[in-house]
């Protein structure tokens, strides 16, 4: 059981009262300074929005393929209540760069999509 929970991570958080964050890392083993990290950073860029969105799903993974090696894949689904939800991607080197990719691409869309500004 062990070898199964260090490949599928998962962190659910309530930031505020109205916002929830699931983060989940796949084949990856995280400890809890670095959940506290993603965490804070995905709430510190969306604060701005935090009335307007009610849940934030965070799935990484890596990209499997031959001329993508090492890359991690970042996708960002935000709920939103009353409007459809926002789905984005990103990829990066590494799961910080990934993750502030997909963050400031989810930034753009809510601005220019729904006028959240």
């Amino acid at each position: 059981m062990p070898a199964i929970e260090a490949r599928l991570n998962t962190l659910n958080l309530y930031l505020d009262i109205a916002m929830k964050l699931k983060l989940t890392v796949k084949n990856k083993v995280m400890n809890a300074a670095t959940r506290v990290k993603l965490s804070k950073l995905v709430s510190t860029q969306l604060t701005k929005y935090e009335t307007n969105i009610r849940k934030i799903d965070v799935q990484v993974s890596d990209i499997t393929h031959a001329q993508h090696t090492g890359l991690k894949l970042c996708h960002i689904n935000l709920s939103l209540p009353g409007l459809p939800d926002i789905s984005v991607k990103a990829k990066g080197k590494d799961l910080l760069q990934a993750l502030k990719r997909a963050l400031n691409n989810s930034q753009l869309v809510l601005a220019q999509k729904y006028n959240l500004s």
